[in-house]
């Protein structure tokens, strides 16, 4: 920065910040010109440095970004496998109850003990079923490979009942989607003509 004065001249050092007073005489355009250099010089490595630096923090912003989504599907993939778990654990106990209930024995229990029993089961289906498990495998389904398990298969002459499940011996549950226990069941197929 240039200050001037009657006979003098006033430079202020960019790196110190000083005020150095020049004569006229001992400025010259040389001298002027490398100054002017140097600042360039500064200028362009402060530019240099500001760019890496401006690069480093928006890596680094990315990265936490980046961190914090991968995170979140973590823990939320975390809470759904705890949930499965819990959910696999308490599957046995509904089975116990529809095998009891699906028994022939069932309709020769006292009427309100069997009314109680039944109701805390339908409590029990729906408090899953708001969890998001769901059961599946009814008779006259189709039998389909990916969900159904097939423990026996039965005769039949009717094309229409070909492929499908005669019995239910263990329901299928489902958990989001996803296939927590395939139903076990008895399926009929037509038999071919020998």
């Amino acid at each position: 920065m240039k200050k001037s004065a009657e006979n003098e001249e006033i430079l202020i050092d960019a790196d110190s910040g000083e005020e150095l007073e020049l004569e006229q005489e001992e400025v010259s355009n040389a001298s002027l010109k490398g100054k002017m250099k140097d600042l360039r010089t500064q200028l362009k490595e402060a530019q240099k440095e500001r760019d890496e630096n401006l690069a480093g923090w928006q890596r680094a912003k990315a990265d936490l970004a980046n961190f914090r989504r991968v995170s979140a599907q973590d823990a939320s993939r975390d809470a759904a496998r705890a949930k499965g778990s819990v959910l696999k654990a308490i599957v046995p106990a509904l089975d116990s109850f529809d095998s009891a209930m699906a028994d022939s024995s069932w309709n020769d229990v006292d009427a309100k003990w069997r009314e109680g029993v039944e109701r805390i089961a339908a409590q029990f289906h729906q408090a899953l079923e708001k969890e998001g498990l769901t059961s599946f495998g009814e008779v006259g389904d189709s039998f389909d490979p990916e969900v159904h398990e097939c423990m026996s298969v039965v005769p039949t002459d009717d094309p229409k009942k070909d492929h499908t499940i005669m019995q239910v011996l263990q329901r299928g549950h489902t958990l989001g989607g996803e296939l927590v226990r395939p139903a076990k069941v008895i399926v009929s197929q037509v038999e071919e003509a020998k």
